[in-house]
């Protein structure tokens, strides 16, 4: 008969079991050599021109996927956040001059600190409505008026300002957002710079300036080529007027408008209109997306909000990325190993099911920092090495098998082990 506290005697060398079970194979010399055979086929299949009609499509829908846009899409990130009562969007719809003339001049009546106008103008139209656009914009010093950046030069390297045709204003900002319609804006690039060095703004980044300074210092002290954008808001936490009803208001609705800034822009109120829209991490489908869900102005409100608030995301640096993926693929590769040559009926069952729950966690983990300390870490490198770590095995074991037979080289995988 045993005595009652046998199992309690039993529990150290059941952890120590535990424990060299896990770590057996961390150290050897095999483990960290099939570590860098990972690292090594992920460069030599990422270095191969591939062309496929097939692939290309897998290969952009995956390089524009970033799941952290799920913080945004399902957990509800930004339903929690109050209204930004700083900002104020006007919709222009289909004004003509005369009509973007009459509005621009109605806000600026009730004192605005800036205005900024996302529309540019790249030739005459009516010479009477012309006129009267020129004098609006000659008489309100705070406002911004929207321009494009125009690349010209042997290699596009030389940029000019166009859609300057009402040329009156007192200061004229890009909205060049310098990616492809069809990916997910996650980036802004505060300030362009030519061959020539001559710098230019964006949009976001003069209104910035022009309502706070110290928002705009620190904005300008990440010397950052692109900024992550930590986009706070949906379109309806903003307050947004449309022409009709702000044509209704008197002097007594001025403060809404007192000292705040005020964005003239086009918004498309139809779901299903993609006109002057873009994807963003907070589409509803943040997979797979096929309708743009934000109008640009509201990529600009978001933009500014981010400054104001100091509310930028964080980021790790490349390096410390890599030097995670190293340390997920080495441990996995412990993992694997000991498994495949002490275990191997059971080899692929315990590589599967740690490869799915390693990839759930990560996926959970980037989330979550992403959520909770606006820390974003990039794991995709991670969950590669996760996936490839099973069948590089099989390749670094043929050559290790070989060197050992051609050239003595100690390794622990033997011939026909299992």
């Amino acid at each position: 008969m045993s005595k009652p506290n046998d199992h309690h005697t039993d529990q150290p060398k059941q952890k120590k079991k535990i424990h060299r079970h896990l770590t057996k194979y961390l150290l050897e010399k095999d483990t960290l050599f099939a570590t860098l055979w990972v690292f090594l086929f992920i460069f030599i299949l990422g270095s191969i021109p591939l062309n496929l009609g097939v692939i290309n499509p897998i290969k952009l829908s995956l390089k524009d996927f970033d799941s952290n846009d799920m913080s945004y899409s399902k957990l509800g990130k930004a339903k929690t956040t109050p209204p930004d009562k700083n900002i104020i969007v006007v919709n222009i719809g289909y004004l003509d001059r005369e009509g973007l003339s009459l509005m621009i001049n109605k806000v600026a009546s009730y004192k605005p600190k800036v205005m900024a106008l996302d529309a540019y103008f790249s030739g005459s139209k009516d010479p009477y409505q012309d006129s009267l656009l020129s004098e609006t914009f000659r008489n309100n010093k705070n406002l911004i008026a929207a321009s494009v950046l125009q690349f010209k030069g042997k290699n596009g390297d030389t940029a000019s300002l166009m859609g300057t045709y009402i040329s009156t204003a007192n200061q004229y900002a890009h909205v060049n957002f310098f990616q492809d319609s069809l990916s997910t804006f996650r980036y802004f690039e505060p300030f362009y710079e030519d061959y020539a060095h001559k710098r230019y703004k964006a949009f976001s980044t003069a209104v910035i300036e022009a309502y706070d300074s110290n928002a705009y210092n620190k904005l300008e002290k990440k010397g950052a080529s692109k900024v992550l954008i930590n986009y706070s808001r949906r379109s309806t936490q903003y307050l947004t007027i449309n022409f009709e009803d702000l044509m209704t208001y008197d002097e007594s609705d001025s403060s809404i408008f007192k000292n705040k800034i005020v964005l003239f822009g086009y918004v498309n109120t139809d779901p299903n209109d993609i006109a002057d829209k873009k994807f963003t991490p907070m589409n509803d489908r943040f997979y797979g997306k096929s309708i743009p869900d934000m109008n640009g102005i509201y990529v600009h409100a978001n933009i500014i909000s981010m400054a104001l608030e100091k509310n930028y995301v964080k980021k790790l640096p490349s390096w410390a990325n890599v030097l995670i993926a190293i340390v997920i693929c080495w441990l996995h590769m412990s993992f694997f190993i000991h498994y495949y040559l002490e275990s191997h009926i059971w080899f692929h069952l315990a590589a599967k099911i740690a490869q799915v729950l390693s990839a759930i966690f990560f996926v959970w983990l980037g989330i979550y920092l992403y959520d909770k300390y606006r820390l974003k870490v990039d794991l995709k490198l991670s969950l590669l090495v996760i996936v490839m770590a099973v069948d590089v095995i099989y390749f670094y074991e043929a050559w290790a098998v070989w060197m050992h037979k051609k050239f003595n080289y100690k390794t622990v995988f033997k011939p026909h082990h299992h």
